[in-house]
């Protein structure tokens, strides 16, 4: 039996297929190209390498669509009749790609932890349960699922760049700000183009309210992250907006946008910055033209065959509907988000406690009903970790708490949230203006104020 370029067995006696293995996990790790084309290749080369059909089965839960789902689950039933005599590692890695495509998004990233204590150096497994544990909201697992794997990873190991760009966003979202931003920066000097490690100390500058040096950290990067095959330039560009948008630089934001994201409705990954950005824009009084409109286009054509796939995808759905008055389109999304929060299983309780209170809130600010969005935004805010994405994402719930508060006349409510925001954001410019706003004093006032913030 072969094995991989980190020495793990692989189910293929053909060392070409090998090769296309090992630059299918190099392609995820760098998010450059198609890591799925490669693992095809490997399956031209040896249709019976069900190693490399689970790991397509793998990579494609990673992009959290239910069309996706349905093509990890045929790769999973091609590889099949293979895996008998597939690795012990490679049979324990389709189960936990099982339990992943049947929606048990806990037990199989639980299942991907169990390949990792006899194999740490599985980038495969340790990737994809990084991008799971991000989805499902799992910052103590973004940190430490690295961390217990990390003592078997050196400079020897290929892609360890990767992994320890992986620790840095981990670590960010655990609030170690210092610590990752030391990984981050250590990740890219052993691989300036780990667009992961680029993001992970370009979140800790969003944090830290380090905002010109995040303009710079980011325009200084830009040909490793903004690279045409760069999977993840939509999502930087996206950091680099919102640093713009805390200077108030409106047309910074919208060409950013436009570059980058106005074509970004064919995943639902892009559409969830897209529509992020245009719904703060809003918050700030900008007009945004026919670009929410196109945006809520994207989410109703994908709404019958997404719809209560994903609480988080479901929430920036609403914000699109919301925002574009289509209120059609709201109700069939509410609908099967109540289906969805009728499950028992992980995206079931992410609806529960998060999306349902977060979708109406939305509707219910732009149907000019504040008092009806700050009652349900504060219900659900502070316990929002738990339908996934990172801090700079969910920061957005608060941002709309403020606004609600704001439009409703609780200002005292919305200068509470602000102090945190701001304790949180030192240097954050677009919170001073909201805190002047909401007390209808001046920034310069309001810094006085908050002094020590």
């Amino acid at each position: 039996m072969l094995t991989d370029a980190r020495g793990l067995p692989v189910d293929t006696r053909d060392p070409r297929a090998v090769q296309h293995f090992d630059r299918a996990i190099a392609s995820f790790q760098t998010y450059r190209g198609d890591p799925v084309a490669p693992l095809d290749e490997a399956l031209g080369v040896d249709p019976a390498f069900a190693g490399a059909r689970v790991a397509k089965a793998l990579v494609l839960m990673t992009f959290f669509e239910r069309r996706f789902a349905k093509d990890a689950r045929a790769a999973l039933e091609a590889a099949g009749p293979s895996l008998a005599r597939a690795s012990a590692r490679e049979q324990a890695l389709a189960r936990a790609a099982g339990r992943l495509v049947d929606g048990d998004w806990h037990g199989g990233t639980a299942a991907l932890d169990r390949v990792l204590v006899e194999y740490p150096r599985d980038a495969l497994a340790l990737q994809v349960a990084h991008v799971i544990d991000f989805f499902r909201g799992d910052s103590l697992n973004l940190r430490n699922r690295v961390a217990r794997v990390l003592p078997h990873w050196s400079e020897a190991v290929p892609g360890y760049a990767y992994v320890l760009g992986m620790h840095a966003f981990g670590l960010e979202e655990c609030n170690q700000y210092p610590e990752a931003e030391h990984a981050g920066r250590r990740a890219l000097d052993l691989a300036a183009d780990d667009s992961w490690a680029i993001h992970a100390v370009t979140h800790v500058m969003e944090m830290q309210g380090r905002i010109d040096e995040g303009i710079a950290w980011l325009d200084r990067r830009r040909d490793a992250w903004g690279a045409a095959d760069n999977g993840f330039a939509f999502h930087n560009a996206w950091h680099l907006a919102l640093f713009h948008l805390d200077r108030a630089d409106h047309a910074a934001v919208l060409a950013l946008y436009d570059e980058w994201l106005a074509g970004a409705g064919g995943m639902a990954i892009s559409r969830v910055d897209a529509t992020a950005l245009n719904w703060r824009l809003m918050l700030e009084g900008v007009d945004v033209g026919a670009r929410a409109e196109a945006m809520a286009d994207a989410w109703e054509a994908d709404l019958d065959a997404e719809g209560g796939f994903y609480a988080f995808n479901d929430f920036h759905a609403s914000l699109a509907f919301a925002q574009a008055g289509r209120a059609a389109a709201g109700r069939r999304l509410t609908e099967r988000i109540r289906h969805a929060a009728a499950r028992g299983d992980a995206n079931g309780e992410m609806s529960r406690v998060v999306a349902l209170g977060a979708c109406e809130a939305a509707f219910a600010l732009c149907g000019g009903r504040p008092d009806v969005a700050v009652e349900r935004l504060v219900e659900i805010r502070d316990g929002a970790s738990r339908f996934g994405g990172s801090h700079a994402q969910r920061d957005l719930l608060t941002l709309t708490l403020v606004e609600a508060a704001t439009r409703s006349s609780q200002a005292s409510l919305a200068a509470h949230y602000l102090a945190e925001r701001l304790v949180q954001r030192p240097g954050n410019r677009w919170g001073t203006r909201l805190m002047a706003r909401a007390r209808g004093g001046s920034p310069a006032a309001m810094r006085e104020v908050l002094g020590a913030t």
